[in-house]
């Protein structure tokens, strides 16, 4: 009888670690390898434009960044090294935390810098060209030339700077 019920017990545990084993039920969550998932599907999307979710989820983490001192820690237009080697362990298990890759923090970060560059130089030529456009002489029509130059400089897409322009007031505030 007790042997029965052992038995019992037995298949029963089993059981329980076949259907575990078939399912691949996990018991234990290790945080690291979900990062490391979650990254590498972020890593495949990345290009040279930026997205608004990209952007709006840098606008929700610059703030908190920021706050916790770490924009004073790091120089990164001046590192020799990518972002990512140059971290201390407290931004690291932030930017694990928060699910984003230093380097292309960064990388956000300066591009919505330059974009706020070219817009701002965009509209001073699009001022300078109006200015001009009333003067008759030489010199302003080289003027407008030189500005519609500045008009066309630069290997920006258009909803990249639509993005850029839809929120500038607050990246202008954020990154000061």
């Amino acid at each position: 009888m007790v042997k029965e019920e052992l038995r019992r017990k037995m298949f029963l545990v089993l059981g329980l670690v076949l259907i575990f084993a078939v399912c691949r039920c996990q018991v234990s969550y290790n945080p690291f390898e979900r990062y490391d998932n979650i990254m590498a599907h972020k890593r495949a999307a990345y290009s040279t434009n930026l997205k608004a979710a990209e952007v709006n989820d840098f606008l929700r983490l610059w703030p908190k960044y920021k706050e916790l001192g770490f924009d004073k820690e790091l120089a990164v237009p001046y590192l020799t090294v990518l972002p990512d080697a140059a971290l201390n362990w407290k931004q690291r298990l932030w930017f694990h935390y928060n699910y984003w890759d230093a380097n292309r923090f960064f990388y956000v970060q300066q591009r919505l810098t330059y974009l706020l560059q070219v817009l701002e130089t965009r509209r001073d030529a699009k001022t300078t060209i109006e200015l001009c456009s009333d003067m008759e002489d030489e010199i302003a029509m080289d003027m407008i030339e030189l500005q519609k130059r500045r008009l066309d400089a630069g290997d920006i897409a258009s909803s990249e700077l639509l993005l850029v322009s839809s929120k500038e007031k607050e990246l202008r505030e954020l990154l000061k």
